[in-house]
Formats: C-alpha cells, sequence, structure tokens
C-alpha cells in the first residue's frame, strides 16, 4: 500500500464527502480511491468513514486522523518543496469567510494572490449560515463580532459597524425614518437564518444603550449581499456592514439613515488554526489577506 497516496484519498474524501467527488480532484477512478481507503483502514484497523447511499461522514477516529493526515501531506510537501529551491511556497490552504466579504473582497484579489504565490491552492469556502461558523476542518478564518475560539492566531484587520441603507428612489416613495419606532410604517429586508427565519432583529444605539428592534420584514434573505442588492433595487430598508456598503453610498445608489443610532461597532478578524498556522502556505495566505486587500476597515 502507498501510504502517502491512500492519505491523499482519505483526505480528499473527507473534504468532500464523497468518493466519488474525490475521485475527480485526484484524477483517479472512484474504485481506486475507495480501495485506497479501505487498505488504509485495514491497515490502521479502525472504520475511517460512516457511508451510506446519500452520504460519507467522518467517524470519530476519522475526525482524529484527518488532522495527522492533513499534517503528513503538507509535511511531505514543505520537504519537497526545499528540493526544489526558487520553486516559491507550495500547499493548500483552507479558508472560510462570510459569503458577502468573500464576494466582495477575497474573489477579487484572487488573480494577485495566484501572481504572487501560484504553487498555492486556495480552497475558499463562502457561506452566511446563521449562526456561529465552525471553524474545524478550516486554516484561516474571517469573522466579524464572533467570539474567538481559543488557541487559535487572531490577526484583527480593524472594525466596522452595521449601518441601515435605503436607495434615494425607496427613500422619495416612502420617506427618511427618524427613529425605530419609523421603521414599522416601512418595507424591511431582513437577514434570515436557521434559527430565525422570520429575520434577525436590528441593533441600534438609543441614547448610548443597544437596543433590538424588529421590523417587519417585506423581504428575508440569508445573504448579505442579496440584503444590499434588493436595498439598491428600491425594495425597502436593509440592515448591512459599513464596509459592504461604502461603494454604494458613495455613488449615491444607498443613503446611510439613522446615523445617530449606528455607532456600535465590530471588530473583523482573521484567524489561524493552531496546528496549521506556522505552515508557510498558510503564513503567505494570511499575509496576503492581512496585507494586500483593502478591507475598507476603520482602525481596531
Amino acid at each position: 500500500m502507498d501510504r502517502l497516496t491512500a492519505m491523499e484519498a482519505f483526505v480528499a474524501v473527507a473534504e468532500a464527502g464523497s468518493f466519488t467527488r474525490a475521485a475527480l480532484r485526484m484524477r483517479i477512478s472512484t474504485p481506486m480511491i475507495t480501495l485506497h481507503v479501505r487498505r488504509l483502514e485495514e491497515h490502521l484497523a479502525v472504520r475511517l468513514f460512516n457511508r451510506s447511499t446519500r452520504r460519507v461522514d467522518l467517524t470519530e477516529e476519522g475526525r482524529q486522523f484527518l488532522s495527522y493526515a492533513r499534517a503528513t501531506l503538507d509535511a511531505y510537501a514543505t520537504a519537497e518543496l526545499a528540493m526544489r529551491p526558487g520553486s516559491g511556497v507550495a500547499g493548500r490552504v483552507r479558508v472560510d469567510a462570510p459569503a458577502s466579504m468573500g464576494h466582495a473582497f477575497i474573489v477579487p484579489a484572487l488573480a494577485e494572490f495566484h501572481h504572487l504565490h501560484p504553487g498555492i491552492i486556495l480552497d475558499l469556502s463562502l457561506g452566511d449560515r446563521g449562526t456561529f461558523f465552525r471553524v474545524d476542518g478550516f486554516d484561516l478564518v474571517l469573522r466579524t463580532g464572533e467570539a474567538q475560539p481559543g488557541g487559535w492566531k487572531t490577526e484583527t484587520l480593524g472594525s466596522t459597524r452595521l449601518i441601515c441603507v435605503a436607495s434615494p428612489d425607496y427613500l422619495d416613495r416612502h420617506g427618511v425614518p427618524s427613529g425605530p419606532d419609523d421603521l414599522a410604517q416601512h418595507r424591511c429586508i431582513l437577514y434570515a437564518s436557521v434559527e430565525m427565519p422570520g429575520g434577525s432583529p436590528w441593533t441600534l444605539l438609543n441614547q448610548g444603550r443597544k437596543v433590538r428592534v424588529r421590523p417587519p420584514a417585506a423581504f428575508t434573505f440569508n445573504d448579505g449581499a442579496a440584503i444590499l442588492a434588493a436595498a439598491r433595487e428600491g425594495l425597502g430598508i436593509g440592515q448591512t456592514l459599513e464596509m459592504l456598503a461604502q461603494e454604494d453610498i458613495r455613488a449615491g445608489r444607498l443613503v446611510p439613515l439613522l446615523p445617530d443610532m449606528c455607532q456600535s461597532r465590530l471588530s473583523v478578524v482573521l484567524m489561524g488554526a493552531p496546528d496549521r498556522i506556522a505552515l508557510p502556505h498558510v503564513q503567505a495566505a494570511l499575509t496576503f489577506l492581512t496585507d494586500h486587500i483593502g478591507w475598507r476597515l476603520d482602525p481596531a
């Protein structure tokens, strides 16, 4: 058994959640990748996956082995790279970010990243899940206003705030709200989640105190970019991160509302997994995300 290939097959299945997708990624047949994983399980004398007709999930032993397998593959890639001076940093970096921030800031910078680090594969996961994002399985995560897991290296990029915005056309038709009570007479675009399918409350400041307001929902979305797009189209008032709305505000497509009530600041941080952050390719990705992207943030 080629143990290195078997570990690569195991990691591919774990990350893809499918033997078929893992086979496509490794450019081998599905039966062959299944054989590699089965032989690895026989060698370790444990079951690494729970298999069903619909999905493939890691067992507890599989979850424990995954971090070791990734570390082994990274160590081999680093050793191989050392034998080829001048080839640059190489490896796979798994990054997780909110969808709206990833599309606005990270995706437009990928061409520059590839030019600087052609040997690094950036595995970017984007999603607005409406809950604390899971950090397991990732090398770097981008977070806003969330509790930070213990042991992770944290790089604070700056701060932003939640603001209320609407299009000039909407305000011409419906008027400008002067306080939280006025929002009940407006069409509002709320962020929905599994926990709050009807829309999450808005946090505002009233005479220095935080208040939670749940205005009536004209639309709900589980995606921050969709909230911005709907607000630009004049469909209602939305609440979004100021860093995401700055260009629309400068261009006059959106107007900030209730400015005295939107002062609460949120930290924007990049976090690195404690067992991965020292790897050269992870460090290279962290440096790029920290220093080469204009996040439109205020100092922390």
